[in-house]
């Protein structure tokens, strides 16, 4: 399992908490602020915390978290 890791996406700094499966906790600040799932067809989705299930709508932001996070798995 790969280790948890920060990463910085449009000047922000986030740590990465890879979890089971393409399920990765995300932190902004000290402060958790998201789950993010990688679906089988390698699409990048929030998680509902009050459902545990995954978000489709189009967002930037978790996109640009999953991009990064891909290429930290290429690299680990």
């Amino acid at each position: 399992m790969l280790d948890p890791f920060y990463m910085k996406v449009n000047g922000t700094i986030y740590e990465v908490v890879p979890e089971e499966g393409d399920t990765f906790t995300i932190f902004k600040g000290a402060t958790e602020y998201c789950q993010v799932l990688r679906n089988s067809n390698k699409k990048w989705m929030r998680i509902d915390y009050k459902t545990d299930l995954p978000i489709l709508e189009e967002n930037k932001e978790v996109e640009d978290i999953g991009r990064l996070i891909d290429r930290a798995l290429a690299k680990g």
